[in-house]
């Protein structure tokens, strides 16, 4: 099964890389996160996608159960939103 993500409105993430983690603040809660080296690389292809305005505003499809893990820990935290 394929799921669609996208960064959830609002939620305006601010990555700044730290090692080999990535430090990102969450506009909306106004709360910053570390999150992992996987993680953050996923949460900085959505943003960069959707200022873009490609993958169909911004949404990235991953079938990966790596990176399934990782989302849904973005979703728990508000960055990110399935589509």
């Amino acid at each position: 099964m394929m799921i669609s993500w996208r960064v959830a409105p609002g939620a305006d993430p601010s990555l700044r890389a730290w090692g080999d983690e990535y430090v990102v603040h969450h506009a909306l809660s106004n709360d910053t996160h570390r999150l992992s080296a996987l993680a953050g690389q996923l949460l900085l292809k959505l943003a960069c996608s959707a200022d873009a305005g490609v993958c169909d505003d911004g949404a990235l499809t991953i079938a990966d159960h790596e990176t399934h893990a990782a989302f849904e820990a973005l979703l728990e935290l508000g960055f990110v939103t399935q589509c």
